[in-house]
């Protein structure tokens, strides 16, 4: 039985894992947090209609927008979304989504789109503190580009126990595989655990990129952002070896 370490709390990516016959341990390092103030989003509302269109890459930055949008006016212009979880929760808020279901990073996403989309506009980028950024330095090269933090990725804190039993199962290879979920969880992790040789697969090309950047050998990558795509595609990978 393949044992897989998933950096995520339990959901639907470990139950599809151990409906499939795997023994998953789920270690869950990174949380997100809404920002204490939101004064610099809700001035924003009050300039909604300034912008021509509104960018999202983050489930959790959708959802706070959408909770706080609906104590005020409306948004009519396009919004850029990056995520089927994202475009969920703006598509449910009655919103105009622009969605391109092949982009799994920010650059395919801008990618997809023809520069004539940005050229003279306005445009808001709500996001996390720790978003790579892709989205406003590319809009700036054509457009005007407000942003606004709206949430922050913090460490979670892991009893020692915790990591001592882990880091020993990793020493024995006692662990086939570990999932990452975020830039952030790959760079926790590193930060926990001294260098290890296992497989390792990433629900996106960032995170994937942060993988190695740290030292870690990417074995697959998920051909799209979703939990469940990347549980399926990684459940058939380990059948087919």
């Amino acid at each position: 039985m393949k044992k897989i370490l998933v950096i995520r709390g339990d959901g639907k990516f470990s139950e599809l894992l151990r409906g499939a016959g795997f023994d998953v341990t789920d270690l869950e390092l990174i949380g997100t947090r809404q920002v204490d103030d939101l004064t610099e989003l809700r001035s924003k509302f009050q300039q909604l209609s300034d912008y021509d269109g509104l960018f999202f890459t983050s489930p959790v930055a959708a959802e706070i927008f959408v909770r706080e949008r609906n104590r005020t006016n409306g948004f009519h212009g396009k919004v850029y979304v990056l995520g089927d979880r994202a475009k969920t929760v703006l598509e449910h808020a009655g919103l105009n989504v622009v969605h391109k279901p092949p982009a799994n990073t920010a650059q395919e996403l801008l990618a997809s789109l023809k520069v004539s989309e940005f050229e003279n506009k306005k445009f808001l980028f709500v996001s996390g503190n720790k978003s790579t950024r892709a989205i406003p330095e590319y809009l700036a090269r054509y457009a005007a580009v407000d942003e606004v933090v709206v949430y922050e990725t913090f460490n979670l804190p892991v009893a020692y126990g915790t990591i001592a039993e882990v880091a020993e199962r990793l020493r024995k290879h006692e662990v086939d595989w570990i999932c990452f979920f975020s830039p952030s969880g790959v760079e926790r992790f590193v930060d926990l655990f001294s260098a290890i040789e296992v497989l390792t697969a990433t629900i996106g090309t960032t995170t994937a990129t942060k993988a190695r950047e740290l030292g870690l050998k990417v074995d697959l990558v998920s051909p799209r952002s979703d939990a469940e795509v990347f549980a399926k595609s990684l459940i058939g990978h380990i059948k087919e070896q």
